[in-house]
C-alpha cells in the first residue's frame, strides 16, 4: 500500500493546472485537483476568453457603424449599445468554454475549498489531512491594487468585474497602458464610452519595439481614446455620481472625472493563505521561487503559471504545466528543463500587435551586428482585397540573414501568423525554409512569405549564389 493518498496533487484549476491533471492521470498517477469553487482558472472566467469576445463584439459595432459609409450611399450609422446582451454573449462563451474543458478533468479527483501546507507532503483541504507524493502549485495571480488615496471609497473596476457590466459606462478612465489596459480602451471606445486611458511610462506597451507602441497609439487615437502618458496615479475622489482621478505629470497635476475607473496595473501573485513556510517553500512579492525543472525549494513540490511570475501567459502556463507532469512523477530520470527561447505573445487590439524572440535593442546586444527587415501590411493582397491595411511585418535576423532572432508583426489576425515564426524558431529553420514552403493565396500569410523572400534578397546565402552563378557564366563565356 502507498504511503501517500495521491501521487500527484494539483492546488489550482486553470489552464496549467488543468494540463498537468489531465497528463498525470493519463499516465495511470492517482491525481487530486484542487481549487477554491470552480475550475478554469483567470484565463478562461476573467481574462482570456471574456476579453477577446469583448473585443470582437466591439469590433463588429465598430463595422456596423462604418458599414452604411462603406457600401452605400449614406452617414455612418449610430446606434447606442446594449451592454447587459454583450455581457450576456461574454458568459455564454465562458460556458461553452468551461464546458469544453471537461475532459481535462477524466479520471481526475477534483474536490474545492480551502487549502493550506502542514508539510511538505501533507496539507489541509477544509481541515481535512491530505496526503501526497508530490504538489503542484498553480494557483495564478490577482489584480494589482495600488495602495492609493481615496481609492477603495471611490471604487473601481478590474479584470475580475468588468465583464459583469449590465449597463456602458457613458465614460471611463482607464490606469494601466499594458496590454489589457489598451485592449479595455479600444473595446470600450468602440462599444460607446468616452475613454481615457493613463499611463504612467512614457509609452503604451513599453516592453514592445517603439513602432509596435506607436502604431498600438495611433490605432486607439483614430478611435477616439484619450491618451496620457507620463502620468502616475496619485489619488482618487468622488464628484457626485462621477469618480476624478487625480495624477501627477510631470510638475503638473491634473484631474480626470469618469463614470468608472478600470485599473490595468499589472497582477500578483496568489500566495496569501497557503502556508507555505510550513512546507519549505521560498517566496516572495514576485512568486514563488522555481530552478529551471520548476522545481521549488521543496524537492517533491513544483510550482507553474502565473505564481512564479515571468511570463504571465496562459498558454506558457500550459507549456509548463506538460514539463512539470513529467518531473513531478519522474524527479530522478528523465527530467526537463524550460525552454523560453522562443515565448510568442499577442496584444489583441484591433490590429493585433503579435511578437516572438528579440527586440530590435536586445538583438544588437546579444549578436552585435544584425540585419532587420520590414514588409509593409498593405503590400498584402488579401489585406487590400479586405481593407485592413494597417501594419507591417518586422523580421530581425543575424548578420548574414538567415536565422531569425525576433519577429514584429502588427496587422489584422497577427497572432495567427506568428505560430509559423515561432515553428521555425523552435526548430532553428531559417528564411529560407519559410520562403521555400508554398503559402495558399491569397492569405495573410503570404505576407510573410513575401517578407522572407525581401530579407532572403539581402542575405549572404543570395550573394555566395550570385558570387557563383557569375564564375559560371564566366565560364560559360
Amino acid at each position: 500500500m502507498s504511503k501517500y493518498q495521491y501521487d500527484v496533487t494539483v492546488i489550482g484549476g486553470g489552464s496549467g493546472g488543468l494540463v498537468v491533471a489531465r497528463v498525470t492521470a493519463a499516465l495511470g498517477a492517482r491525481t487530486l485537483l484542487l481549487d477554491k469553487k470552480e475550475l478554469g482558472g483567470d484565463c478562461l472566467r476573467f481574462g482570456c476568453v471574456p476579453s477577446k469576445t469583448l473585443i470582437h463584439a466591439a469590433k463588429i459595432v465598430k463595422t456596423a457603424r462604418e458599414s452604411t459609409s462603406l457600401l452605400m450611399d449614406g452617414a455612418e450609422v449610430n446606434f447606442k449599445v446594449d451592454m447587459a446582451k454583450v455581457t450576456r454573449r461574454v458568459q455564454g462563451v465562458i460556458h461553452n468554454v468551461e464546458e469544453a474543458e471537461a475532459v481535462y478533468v477524466k479520471d481526475v479527483e477534483v474536490r474545492f475549498g480551502s487549502v493550506e501546507f502542514k508539510s511538505a507532503h501533507e496539507l489541509l483541504l477544509n481541515g481535512e489531512l491530505i496526503t501526497s507524493q508530490s504538489f503542484v502549485i498553480a494557483t495564478g495571480s490577482h489584480p494589482s491594487i495600488p495602495q492609493v488615496e481615496g481609492l477603495l471609497e471611490t471604487g473601481f473596476l478590474t479584470n475580475e468585474d468588468v465583464f459583469d457590466l449590465l449597463h456602458l459606462p457613458p465614460s471611463v478612465v482607464i490606469v494601466g497602458g499594458g496590454p489589457i489596459g489598451v485592449e479595455m480602451a479600444q473595446a470600450f471606445a468602440r462599444l460607446g464610452s468616452q475613454v481615457t486611458l493613463l499611463q504612467g511610462r512614457d509609452s503604451l506597451l513599453p516592453k514592445e519595439e517603439p513602432e509596435m507602441s506607436r502604431a498600438v497609439k495611433e490605432t486607439l487615437e483614430r478611435d477616439g481614446v484619450k491618451i496620457v502618458t507620463g502620468a502616475r496615479l496619485q489619488k482618487t475622489r468622488l464628484n457626485g455620481e462621477n469618480k476624478v482621478v487625480i495624477a501627477q505629470l510631470d510638475t503638473e497635476t491634473i484631474e480626470l472625472e469618469a463614470a468608472e475607473i478600470i485599473l490595468a496595473l499589472g497582477r500578483e501573485p496568489n500566495v496569501n493563505n497557503l502556508n507555505l513556510e510550513a512546507a519549505g517553500v521560498k517566496f516572495d512579492e514576485s512568486g514563488i521561487k522555481v530552478d529551471d525543472y520548476l522545481q521549488t525549494s521543496t524537492e517533491n513540490i513544483f510550482a507553474i503559471g502565473d505564481v512564479i511570475g515571468g511570463y504571465l501567459f496562459t498558454h506558457v502556463a500550459a507549456y509548463q504545466g506538460g514539463i512539470v507532469a513529467r518531473n513531478a512523477l519522474l524527479p530522478k530520470i528523465g527530467r526537463k528543463k524550460v525552454d523560453y527561447r522562443v515565448v510568442p505573445w499577442v496584444t489583441f487590439t484591433d490590429p493585433e500587435a503579435a511578437r516572438v524572440g528579440l527586440t530590435e535593442a536586445e538583438a544588437q546586444k546579444q549578436h552585435g551586428k544584425i540585419k532587420v527587415h520590414t514588409f509593409p501590411w498593405k503590400d498584402i493582397d488579401r489585406a487590400q482585397a479586405e481593407g485592413e491595411t494597417e501594419g507591417y511585418i518586422k523580421l530581425i535576423l543575424n548578420e548574414k540573414a538567415e536565422e531569425i532572432l525576433g519577429a514584429h508583426i502588427v496587422g489584422a489576425h497577427a497572432g495567427e501568423m506568428l505560430a509559423e515564426v515561432a515553428l521555425a524558431m523552435q526548430n532553428k529553420l531559417g528564411i529560407s525554409d519559410i520562403l521555400a514552403t508554398i503559402h495558399a493565396y491569397p492569405t495573410l500569410a503570404t505576407g510573410l512569405q513575401n517578407a522572407a523572400f525581401e530579407a532572403y534578397l539581402d542575405s549572404d546565402a543570395l550573394a555566395s549564389s550570385r558570387k557563383l552563378l557569375k564564375t559560371v557564366l564566366n565560364i560559360r563565356g
